[in-house]
């Protein structure tokens, strides 16, 4: 019961803030938030609380291979929101993304996995469209909109944890990460601000997903003989020093970004 209400209330407040930040500071760094552990961090420390350390493991090796699912849909929803409307992009996306999170099922061992999760966010970074469409008009969102969106993801979230419970601590660390926050973001904002804008926070979300990966590859493999807290801590530095790594890979590649349409403080989905 705690990981379904952790997840319930956790992910519908993340969407809220990402919203804010979106308004405030553009939506790359709102898609930067969402790429963060955010919520997968506190579901294993609820695994670890009720269910143990073993358990803890498992559930974060399927949290790593479910990553895949967040950089295969955001790549390719970002890829597709250049050709067709929202409505269209967002199936595409959700097929492309289960079928990588099949086929990595048959990788064994947890780094293996993160490596290959790793390697497609390189490549998924290097390979991003840097046209993603005409620049939608200036378009203050509805006041019901962001609550609307926060109770959906909720909504979303809550089905997909019931369902995890019943099959294991792996399948639900593996649903923990299903793109139910950039399937709700992405698509409205592209609808309300066009898909340059949806680009540039798909596009965020994907740089935070290396160090979130790595963040659960090392609780997979250090919970067990360290315990919680040094698991933990160490898993915080994994992901700073993959964060950093990979910035510096980015600059000296000089990849050039997709343009964000700039709009002011008002204007974001």
């Amino acid at each position: 019961m705690g990981v379904v209400l952790l997840r319930m209330t956790l992910t519908p407040a993340l969407v809220l803030l990402v919203s804010l930040v979106q308004r405030r500071w553009g939506n790359a760094l709102g898609g930067r938030l969402i790429g963060l552990p955010l919520t997968t961090g506190p579901f294993l420390v609820l695994v670890t609380l009720g269910e143990g350390t073993t358990a803890t493991a498992v559930a974060a090796h399927g949290v790593v291979a479910g990553q895949i699912s967040v950089v295969a849909f955001c790549a390719s929803y970002a890829h597709l929101a250049r050709r067709t409307r929202w409505w269209r992009a967002l199936p595409g996306a959700w097929a492309i993304a289960f079928a990588c999170v099949v086929a990595l099922q048959g990788v064994p061992g947890t780094w293996a996995v993160a490596a290959i999760v790793v390697a497609a966010v390189v490549v998924a970074l290097r390979t991003w469209p840097t046209s993603p469409g005409a620049v939608a008009p200036e378009r203050v969102p509805a006041r019901w909109e962001t609550p609307v969106r926060a109770v959906v993801t909720g909504v979303l979230v809550a089905t997909l944890t019931g369902l995890a419970r019943v099959l294991g601590p792996h399948l639900a660390g593996l649903l923990a990460t299903a793109p139910v926050i950039v399937s709700v973001l992405g698509p409205a904002t592209h609808r309300a601000s066009g898909p340059a804008a949806a680009s540039a926070l798909l596009r965020g979300t994907t740089v935070s997903i290396a160090g979130s990966t790595m963040f659960s590859a090392v609780v997979a493999a250090t919970v067990v003989p360290l315990g919680a807290v040094a698991s933990f801590a160490l898993a915080l530095v994994a992901l700073v020093a993959t964060d950093v790594v990979l910035a510096w890979q980015r600059s000296r590649s000089a990849a050039p970004a997709p343009l964000e349409p700039t709009y002011s403080a008002g204007a974001s989905a």
